[in-house]
């Protein structure tokens, strides 16, 4: 991940943060929010309702249940059969919308079949007042229209405008029904049950709404800020490790990640490479050139390094002022031999000039391979590619030098 990247997913909480902030202090008297922050709330609404309803149908089933038992017992046996007929939809809708609400693939569509069984089971609720006149039982129908107004505004889960669009659209259709069958409606009984029901029922609906999209800012700006502090910490801990110039591990994650890879591969008597990186002449360079050209030719011989580590456990390293390590797990002496040859070639590849302006920059590998034992510590192999390394710019520099044994070495030809 380059820089920009990590600055980039450092700084893309921000927007979430400031917009949740602003909403909260503007208010949202309208329900309403900025067009995606609204699609990421009705997204998690849908979810949670759809969950919730899951166990609330049950309660409204029994309610349905429990004044359908004291219409029945009141109700003319005149009337009875077309009673049961119509209310009986009611019932049908309330185990259907909790059956939708049970399979997850349709918690999208939870305010379109919630809200449609909604409307209907107001509509039906309103024509039966038209179609039963008994005193009685007649009063019983008007109680069923309150608790259907009053549980779809303040139990279903619906949005506030779902909410209404069943609850007026589901009276003004009611209304149809009941004339339609030439009963009509009570408009004086009307007004104390449905119309009150109804406006008691909003300001329900309004008030459960706007203490959760209020909790949803809340929780989402928690969440956002929880979220970038634990990329900033990601971000610190890595940079922390990580030499800001070459964008390559430094000295503390050498340290950390080879002890993990020596201890493996010591189990596991699997060999560990060393590859010590130093490039030639540097000094006359840097001091020709300013230290700005001289950091550019390093990170540009950084990334030929990194090209060699391209394996998880392997690790590049910048050692050192121009001196770059690289550690290769499970890499035998011809394998980082060929590896250095690599990095050597994809160097001179570069054509960085020199400062004699007689050729071009050059390094110098020194290699050095061991299965990890007792009596060979990390350090003795740094060792051991160090000295390769003082070998190789003994020899003339520009070339690859292998460790055979503690204290003897053997040159690669140029």
């Amino acid at each position: 991940m380059g820089r920009e990247e990590q600055e980039l997913d450092a700084c893309s909480f921000t927007p979430g943060i400031e917009e949740a902030e602003q909403v909260l202090a503007r208010g949202f008297v309208w329900l309403r929010f900025p067009a995606q922050l609204e699609s990421l709330y009705s997204q998690q609404h849908n979810l949670e309702a759809a969950t919730a309803f899951r166990y609330r149908s049950l309660f409204i089933l029994f309610l349905y249940l429990l004044l359908s038992t004291g219409i029945y017992s009141l109700m003319p046996e005149e009337d009875l059969p077309r009673w049961i007929a119509f209310y009986g939809w009611v019932g049908v809708i309330i185990v259907g919308a909790g059956v939708l609400s049970r399979a997850p693939g349709l918690d999208r569509w939870f305010f379109l079949y919630a809200g449609a069984g909604s409307l209907l089971a107001v509509a039906i609720s309103v024509a039966i007042t038209g179609i039963v006149r008994h005193d009685v039982a007649g009063q019983l129908t008007q109680v069923a229209i309150m608790y259907a107004v009053i549980i779809i505004y303040g139990i279903v889960g619906l949005s506030m405008r779902s909410a209404m669009v069943a609850g007026w659209g589901g009276g003004i259709l009611g209304t149809l029904l009941a004339h339609w069958f030439g009963g009509g409606v009570d408009w004086d009984v009307a007004h104390r049950t449905y119309t009150g029901a109804s406006l008691l029922g909003m300001l329900i609906c309004y008030l459960i709404e706007h203490g959760h999209r209020r909790d949803y800012l809340q929780s989402r700006l928690l969440t956002l800020t929880q979220q970038r502090t634990a990329m900033y910490a990601e971000q610190v801990e890595r940079l922390s490790r990580m030499d800001p110039l070459t964008g390559l591990a430094n000295r503390r994650q050498l340290d950390d990640g080879f002890a993990t890879l020596w201890r493996q591969s010591s189990r596991d008597q699997r060999p560990v490479a060393a590859l010590m990186v130093d490039v030639d002449h540097f000094k006359s360079y840097n001091d020709l050139f300013g230290h700005l050209q001289g950091d550019e030719c390093l990170r540009s011989i950084a990334a030929a390094v990194a090209a060699g580590a391209s394996r998880p456990l392997d690790l590049a390293v910048r050692y050192g002022g121009e001196e770059f390590l690289l550690i290769l797990a499970d890499t035998d002496m011809r394998g980082a031999e060929q590896v250095a040859g690599r990095v050597r070639e994809a160097v001179a590849k570069l054509a960085i000039p020199r400062s004699d302006q007689r050729g071009h920059i050059t390094v110098s590998i020194g290699v050095a391979s061991r299965v990890p034992d007792l009596s060979l510590s990390f350090d003795a192999l740094l060792q051991q590619a160090d000295a390769a390394l003082y070998e190789a710019k003994a020899q003339g520099r520009d070339r690859v030098v292998l460790a055979s044994n503690p204290g003897v070495v053997r040159a690669l030809p140029r």
